[in-house]
């Protein structure tokens, strides 16, 4: 099959401008780089296959983050069975300098691998709506048009995840900021 030059130039262009931005989404849906890596792979795979019957009714940008949360979504149904928080572990710990003691770089490590644990222990809606909001910063117009849903569901669906994953998040609140626990602390309260 010959692929038409400008067809290929197309999608290298717009590739290149949204692949450091897919392959954190991936990173935020999955869990680790291994996984995000090669969603990552599947998602331009699959975006060059259906290059051409891309209308641009919605941004390339959009466009792209929206196979890449269907990626994702088949791999996490693929290894449902096989997930467990072990696999979450982190890489390593390095201090980031003198000025940081070992403790604080301990504690925000924990923090982190803790965050990340509750952003995959969401459900998969509500996965998608953090990560693409809160960690990828798109708009709430650009979720609604990748995911296929009204404004106003994102909006309510995103804030019910968001409720979720403050939940989680208290178990461990000695290692939040105070600020956030109180607010998620009124939030629950009334």
């Amino acid at each position: 099959m010959i692929i038409p030059f400008r067809r290929t130039a197309s999608f290298e262009t717009a590739a290149a401008q949204e692949e450091k931005g897919v392959y954190l989404t991936c990173l935020g849906m999955l869990g680790n780089r291994e996984d995000a890596s090669d969603a990552l792979q599947e998602t331009m795979l699959r975006a060059f296959r259906a290059w051409n019957t891309f209308r641009g009714e919605a941004s390339a940008k959009t466009w792209m983050h929206r196979i890449a949360v269907n990626v994702c979504l088949d791999m996490l149904r693929a290894r449902k069975a096989e997930a467990s928080l072990d696999a979450l572990r982190e890489d390593g710990f390095e201090p980031s300098g003198e000025a940081e003691s070992v403790y604080l770089a301990l504690e925000r490590s924990e923090r982190e691998r803790l965050l990340q644990e509750a952003i995959v222990a969401l459900p998969e809606d509500q996965r998608s709506l953090v990560v693409l909001r809160d960690l990828r910063g798109l708009s709430y117009e650009e979720i609604a048009g990748a995911l296929s849903l009204p404004l106003g569901t994102v909006k309510s669906r995103l804030n019910r995840a968001r409720e979720k994953l403050t939940m989680l998040l208290l178990k461990n609140a000695e290692l939040f900021q105070q600020s956030f626990v109180s607010k998620s602390e009124r939030r629950r309260q009334g």
